[in-house]
């Protein structure tokens, strides 16, 4: 993509396409705002280190996806079936950890 080359901190085609490509996986198509802020968020651990290194690409991607659902959170959309929690098959309960899912979220009411 065009946009591709002004991401932040640089990344390299191969980096870029590697994430893609990871993203794709599940049927995600990465744009927009979330997309350049999770190459922000990814840069800045990169920068965190004595040596400039670069996250791996399930991890960029699983950042994206992150934000993706804060995004869906923030905008209200983010919400299951009024008896999600009760009606579950047993596959779907295998699919969930018994710690929370998502961490990240909660730092930000944290840091209040």
């Amino acid at each position: 993509m065009a946009d591709d080359k002004y991401l932040p901190g640089s990344p390299s085609r191969r980096r870029v396409k590697e994430v893609r490509s990871h993203l794709w996986r599940y049927g995600i198509r990465p744009k927009g705002d979330a997309w350049r802020l999770a190459w922000t968020w990814a840069s800045a651990i990169a920068s965190s280190y004595y040596h400039f290194r670069w996250p791996l690409p399930s991890e960029i991607a699983s950042q994206y996806m992150v934000l993706l659902l804060c995004e869906m959170k923030e905008g209200r959309s983010l919400r299951l079936p009024f008896r999600a929690d009760q009606v579950q098959p047993e596959p779907v309960q295998n699919m969930f950890p018994n710690e929370s899912l998502l961490e990240i979220p909660r730092l930000k009411s944290e840091a209040k």
